[in-house]
C-alpha cells in the first residue's frame, strides 16, 4: 500500500537577503548531511559514499546559481517567491 504526503515547506514572498538566509540554510543543511554520510563512509568501509558525492556536486552547483539569481535580484531590487513541496511516498 503506498501513501503520499505533501507538506508545504516554503511558501511566500521575501526579501533577496530573506531568501538567501532560508534557502543557503536549507542548502547548507543537505551538504553538511552528505558531507557527513561520506565522512562514516569512509571511515567505515574506506570509500566514499558515491550517491553523496554526486549529491554533493549538484547541491553545490545550485547554490552557485543561487547565488547568481540572489546578487540579480538585490541589483534589481526585486522580492522573490518562493514556494517550495515536499512530497513523501510511503511505500
Amino acid at each position: 500500500m503506498k501513501k503520499t504526503k505533501t507538506i508545504e515547506l516554503i511558501k511566500g514572498t521575501f526579501t533577496p537577503d530573506e531568501a538567501r538566509e532560508i534557502l543557503f540554510q536549507l542548502l547548507d543543511s543537505k551538504i553538511n548531511f552528505h558531507n557527513l554520510k561520506n565522512w562514516s563512509s569512509r571511515e567505515r568501509f574506506g570509500k566514499p559514499d558515491a550517491d553523496s558525492e554526486q549529491r554533493l556536486r549538484y547541491l553545490m552547483e545550485s547554490k552557485k546559481k543561487l547565488e547568481t539569481l540572489l546578487s540579480k535580484s538585490i541589483n534589481e531590487e526585486k522580492t522573490m517567491i518562493i514556494n517550495s513541496t515536499i512530497e513523501i511516498n510511503i511505500e
